[in-house]
């Protein structure tokens, strides 16, 4: 065999292994509070690598799927793919537990072998998950963004979880504490710095190993007009975005992100939060099944 044909023979194994053989891997990016509106006015270089289209939480308005446009049904959504009246959470309560399986469920039912992580700085995300977390290999209830930063990054140097989760929550608490304005863009900045770092492990993992990583930036909630508060079934409040690091299908594409919103039947057209977990699954290669009455469909194919 000459050089012309080993040179040959080792792209054609390159090329099958990078296509065929790329082992998948998905994390999801929680960023709360964080207002689409509000991304273009800060300098969010990392953030701007992704595909970003407006999304909707709030469940359906007037329906039986409506709930509250917080922290703890919004997250507990985009973790289990379905609205408030299948997994019953209503406030940021702690306590209260999720009827609902999540992504961790899914995940772990279908390959026992698979290496799942969820790191939140707001300890009662994986609280109301905690039916769920022992089938996480590894969690965190709570400390800040630097350290969920931190402990993410290890994961994915260290383990490649086939599924991670990280939440960062300095944007929502500057926005309570301020509303829009300088404070709130400099929080925006500094997550968006947080982020790099963490595309800077996963892009180093994909390059040294050829892995395949579907990374998703999502928010669980608006913000009143102002930037305060949030809760209520307003356009503002029910507003959220969906961002990835590849480009998606066209019921993603199709998502309008500049069409002005006046009722909140038109914001309901946009993508909903629950399209997270079948999106996830998706990559993952696991069916999804009907009994798990999903809320939303993928944004990929």
């Amino acid at each position: 065999m000459n050089s012309k044909q080993i040179t040959l023979k080792a792209i054609i194994i390159l090329v099958f292994f990078t296509t065929y053989g790329q082992k998948k891997k998905s994390l999801v990016i929680g960023i709360d509070g964080l207002q689409f509106s509000q991304i273009e006015k800060a300098n969010t270089p990392h953030m701007d690598n992704f595909y970003i289209k407006r999304g909707f939480t709030g469940g359906i308005y007037g329906e039986k799927s409506e709930q509250a446009t917080s922290s703890g049904p919004g997250w507990i959504s985009l973790l289990t793919g379905v609205w408030c009246d299948q997994h019953g959470i209503t406030s940021n309560d702690g306590t209260k537990l999720s009827n609902a399986p999540s992504i961790f469920s899914f995940i772990r039912d279908h390959d026992k072998d698979a290496y799942i992580a969820s790191i939140a700085t707001w300890k009662e995300i994986n609280l109301i998950l905690k039916n769920d977390l022992y089938k996480t290999n590894f969690a965190t209830v709570g400390g800040s963004d630097y350290l969920s930063t931190d402990i993410v990054i290890n994961q994915i140097e260290d383990y490649a979880p086939d599924f991670s989760f990280v939440h960062l929550d300095v944007i929502d608490h500057a926005g309570h504490e301020y509303g829009f304005g300088g404070m709130y863009t400099e929080a925006t900045e500094f997550v968006d710095s947080l982020i790099g770092k963490i595309m800077a492990a996963v892009n180093h993992r994909r390059q040294k190993y050829l892995e395949d990583w579907l990374v998703i930036i999502v928010t669980d909630h608006g913000r009143d007009e102002k930037g305060f508060s949030h809760g209520a079934q307003k356009t503002t409040q029910k507003t959220i975005f969906i961002g990835m690091n590849t480009e998606g299908n066209d019921y993603f594409n199709n998502s309008d992100n500049g069409k002005k919103l006046n009722t909140l039947q038109e914001v309901e057209t946009l993508i909903p939060q629950t399209s997270v977990v079948p999106t996830i699954l998706k990559h993952l290669e696991i069916p999804v099944k009907e009994s798990w009455k999903l809320n939303g469909k993928s944004l990929i194919d």
